[in-house]
């Protein structure tokens, strides 16, 4: 395992005010300005449930971790263009989401304008009346710098706890 080297506290509080920023912007339903304002274009987001398995239990050779959400930038556009569109019956009612950020960690990346941020996270969606989601789940960021100075998210790997996904869905993003 490649040894993780903690950022400076300015850079620390800086990577969480930019995660309480994002959290709020998909709360208020932001998504196009999320998108191309906090997003790269090279982002790969990931979110995996994996299989439970016995540890004895070699009976099995496929992979343990099942990816339900696997996409590029290209996808979230067109996932952002599907909840701009208004035919998206998951969010009509619209819902009420909250997004959980704790236990995060956030370590020198691999270039000195990249940062590696583990978090856990809970999502919680409530629609209609007695429609209520919760979501727990780990996140592995890589977010960048830009020219500009401006983070943005690079990549995003989501490690759903849950065996199934039990919920009706779980529209991105988490």
């Amino acid at each position: 395992m490649e040894e993780l080297n903690p950022v400076a506290h300015e850079i620390y509080i800086e990577v969480q005010q930019v995660l309480f920023k994002e959290t709020r912007m998909l709360r208020e339903e932001r998504w196009r300005e999320w998108l191309e304002t906090m997003v790269e274009k090279d982002i790969v987001y990931r979110a995996i449930v994996s299989q439970l398995r016995f540890r004895k239990d070699n009976r099995y050779t496929g992979e343990k971790d099942v990816p339900s959400l696997d996409e590029n930038w290209a996808g979230l556009d067109r996932r952002v263009a599907q909840m701009e569109s208004g035919m998206q019956w998951t969010t009509d009612p619209a819902e009420r989401v909250r997004h959980f950020i704790t236990n995060l960690e956030v370590f020198q990346g691999k270039t000195p304008n990249e940062y590696v941020i583990y978090s856990n996270c809970q999502t919680v969606r409530n629609r209609r009346v007695y429609e209520e989601m919760t979501y727990c789940y780990g996140r592995n960021d890589i977010w960048r710098r830009g020219a500009d100075g401006k983070l943005r998210l690079a990549r995003r790997d989501v490690d759903v706890d849950e065996r199934f996904v039990s919920g009706k869905n779980h529209n991105f993003p988490m």
